[in-house]
C-alpha cells in the first residue's frame, strides 16, 4: 500500500490507508482527487521502474536538466555535518559565555530562513541565547531592534553562503560601527561570521577580529543548508544540541534511502505529489500550519518557490492566507496542514470532504523538526525532476540585483503615478488603482511589502490577502521586502505568468544606507518584472510606513467597494 495515499472521488472522501510508522517518525498523509491521485499512483511506478531514488543518492545530474545538480548534494547525507558541528561546539560554548543574552542573526533567504524556523518552533533553551533573527533592510525595523538590543549584551551572527549578499553585507557594517561606537576598538570580539569557506566575509571578519568564524559546505545551496553550520550553529547558540537534532534528521533520511522500498518512502510520495500536482494545475500550495510552525511554513514557501518556479512553471506556494470555509476554494489548491496532535483535523476533514488534495504532517514536539527539513528538502528535489528544472538554482535572482546595483549608483528620483493624500500609485499606465485590480482575472496576487515585518504588517497583508481571494476567487500571496526576493522572488520572474504583483513601500530618499538600498531594490523588482511582461503596480509612501499603510487600506477599500473597513484597520491599532 502506498504510504499514506488516499484517493477519492471529487466530492466523497474514503478512509486513509495508514502506514505504520516507527514511533519517532512524524505522520504524513496524502488525500487526493481520483485524477490525481492516478496520476500520483503512475509516477511512482515510474520512479521505482527508472530507481530515481538511487541516482538521487548517486547525485545524478540526469535526474533534472544534466547540468551542475550534481554538485549540489551535500544535503543528501545529513550525517556529513555531525563531525563538523562537533568541531563547533566549544566555540559555540565560549561564544554564549561571554556575557551576551541576546544574538542578532544577520542574513538572507536560506543563510536565515532556517535559523528563523528554528527560533520560532523551539525558542532558547536553559542557558542559550536569545535569537533575533532580521533579514531585512528596512531602517525602521532595524532601528527597532537596536532600541531593543544593547550592542555590550550581543553576540552579532552574519551569515552569509557567498559572503557577499548586499544586505547582509549593509548590515554587518551597520551593526559593527554602532557597536564599535559603543563598546571600542573589540565591537569585533561580539561579532562571528557563518560563510563558505575562503568567501570575502571570511576576510572581512578576520580583519575586523570576529569572536568566530564557522565554515560551511559548499556542496549544500542555500536553501538546502539549515542541516548544516547555517542552521546548526544558531541551534547551539540557543542552547539546543545539535547530535540529536541530526539523528531526528538520520531518522527521516532512512526511510528515503535507496534500499528501501518506495512504499516506504514518505518524501518520494511528497514529491510525487507536488510535481504531479503542479502538472495538473493544483500549483497553489496553501500552507496552514499551527502558529509555532508557521516558520517552518515559510522556510517550505522559498524552497518551492524558489526552487521550481523557473522556465514558466512551478508551484506557487500561499502562506499566511486567512482560512476560509472549504467549500470557498478553487480546484487549483494543493492544501499542506502542519500541526501538532489533533490540532487542526477539523480543517482537513473539512477539506476532504470538499474534495480537495490535502497534505497532512503531524510534527512531533522538539527535534523531531529536524525530519521535516530532511523531508521536504528530499521532496523538492523529486518534484524538481518531474517539472524537468534544476532545484538547486535560482537563475532569474540576479536579474533584479543588477538593476538594484545600478539604481544605487544613480541619483534618487521621486516617484511617478497618480497622488491620493500621502500616496503615489503607479499603475503603469492611466489606470486607478480598482482598474488595474479589476482589469483582467489573475492567476494569483502578489502583495510585495517594503515596509517593517512585523505582527501589525503581518495582520494587514494577511487581512488583503484573504479579502482578495474571496472578492476574486484567486489566491494572494504576501512577502516582506526584500527578504521575499530570496524566496519568491525567483517565481515571480521565472514561473507561471499571469500574478498580478502590487509592491507597496516608501519611495526613495537619501536619509540612509539602508533606507536607500530597500528602496531601490522595490523599484528594481518592479522594472524588472514589468520588463518581463508580468502585470505590476506599485504604491508608494511619502509619509511613515504606519501612516502610508493606513492610508493604502482605505485607498483599497474605496477602490474595491470594501464596506468592512474596521477589520483592516484593527490590524494595525
Amino acid at each position: 500500500m502506498l504510504e499514506s495515499l488516499s484517493q477519492y472521488p471529487a466530492t466523497q472522501a474514503t478512509s486513509v490507508a495508514r502506514h505504520t510508522y516507527p514511533a519517532a517518525i512524524n505522520r504524513q498523509h496524502v488525500y487526493l482527487p481520483a485524477e490525481l491521485g492516478r496520476r500520483v499512483t503512475e509516477r511512482l511506478q515510474t520512479i521505482r521502474a527508472q530507481r530515481w531514488v538511487s541516482r538521487l543518492w548517486a547525485g545524478d545530474a540526469k535526474l533534472w536538466t544534466d547540468t551542475d545538480e550534481s554538485h549540489w548534494m551535500g544535503w543528501v547525507d545529513p550525517s556529513r555535518q555531525e563531525p563538523v558541528i562537533r568541531r563547533y561546539l566549544g566555540q559555540c560554548a565560549r561564544l554564549r559565555d561571554n556575557g551576551c543574552v541576546n544574538a542578532i542573526l544577520m542574513g538572507m533567504g536560506g543563510a536565515a530562513l532556517g535559523a528563523h524556523v528554528l527560533q520560532n518552533a523551539l525558542g532558547s533553551a536553559a542557558g542559550g541565547l536569545r535569537l533575533h533573527v532580521l533579514d531585512s533592510t528596512d531602517p525602521d525595523q532595524v532601528a527597532a531592534l537596536q532600541r531593543r538590543v544593547a550592542p555590550e549584551t550581543c553576540l552579532h551572527i552574519v551569515a552569509s553562503k557567498s559572503g557577499t549578499t548586499m544586505e547582509s553585507t549593509l548590515l554587518a557594517q551597520h551593526f559593527y560601527e554602532s557597536a564599535r561606537d559603543r563598546i571600542g576598538a573589540n565591537a569585533g570580539r561580539h561579532f562571528c561570521a557563518i560563510t563558505d569557506p575562503g568567501s570575502p566575509l571570511q576576510a572581512l571578519a578576520e580583519q575586523q577580529g570576529y569572536a568566530a568564524i564557522f565554515t560551511g559546505d559548499r556542496t549544500v545551496g542555500g536553501r538546502y543548508s539549515v542541516l548544516s553550520p547555517f542552521g546548526l550553529v544558531p541551534l547551539v547558540l540557543m542552547g539546543h544540541d545539535p547530535i540529536d537534532f541530526l539523528r531526528h534528521a538520520k531518522l527521516l533520511r532512512n526511510h528515503c534511502g535507496p534500499r528501501v522500498p518506495l512504499n516506504n518512502n514518505p518524501a518520494a510520495l511528497l514529491g510525487a505529489t507536488l510535481g504531479e500536482a503542479a502538472l495538473a494545475h493544483r500549483d497553489k500550495v496553501t500552507i496552514w500550519a499551527e502558529p509555532e510552525l508557521e516558520g517552518l511554513g515559510e522556510w517550505i514557501e522559498q524552497l518551492l518557490a524558489e526552487s521550481t518556479g523557473k522556465f514558466g512553471g512551478g508551484l506557487i506556494p500561499v502562506n499566511q492566507e486567512p482560512i476560509a470555509q472549504a467549500d470557498r476554494y478553487s480546484s487549483d489548491r494543493l492544501f499542506v496542514i502542519l500541526r501538532h496532535g489533533a490540532a487542526m483535523e477539523r480543517q482537513r476533514d473539512a477539506l476532504r470532504a470538499a474534495g480537495q488534495a490535502v497534505i497532512d504532517v503531524e510534527i512531533g514536539d522538539g527535534a523531531a523538526l529536524a525530519q521535516e527539513f530532511y523531508r521536504w528538502q528530499f521532496a523538492t528535489a523529486v518534484a524538481g525532476s518531474i517539472l524537468q528544472v534544476n532545484p538547486f538554482d535560482q537563475p532569474d535572482v540576479e536579474a533584479s540585483k543588477w538593476r538594484t546595483r545600478q539604481l544605487l549608483g544613480a541619483p534618487v528620483t521621486p516617484a511617478d503615478g497618480q497622488r491620493y493624500g500621502s500616496l503615489i500609485v503607479d499603475t503603469g499606465g492611466n489606470q486607478d488603482l480598482g482598474e488595474w485590480l479589476q482589469t483582467q482575472a489573475a492567476r494569483y496576487f502578489a502583495l510585495l511589502a517594503y515596509v517593517p515585518c512585523n505582527s501589525r504588517n503581518r495582520a494587514w497583508l494577511s487581512y488583503w490577502q484573504g479579502h482578495l481571494r474571496d472578492l476574486f476567487g484567486t489566491a494572494a500571496t504576501a512577502g516582506f521586502g526584500p527578504r521575499y526576493l530570496h524566496a519568491s522572488g525567483q517565481l515571480h520572474k521565472g514561473g507561471p505568468a499571469g500574478g498580478a504583483y502590487l509592491f507597496i513601500g516608501r519611495q526613495a530618499c537619501d536619509t540612509n544606507e539602508l533606507g536607500r538600498c530597500q528602496a531601490a531594490q522595490a523599484q528594481a523588482d518592479l522594472a524588472e518584472l514589468r520588463a518581463r511582461g508580468r502585470r505590476c503596480a506599485a504604491v508608494w509612501f511619502t509619509a511613515d510606513a504606519v501612516q502610508g499603510m493606513r492610508d493604502l487600506g482605505a485607498l483599497l477599500e474605496q477602490a474595491l467597494s470594501v464596506t468592512s473597513a474596521s477589520a483592516a484597520d484593527a490590524a494595525l491599532t
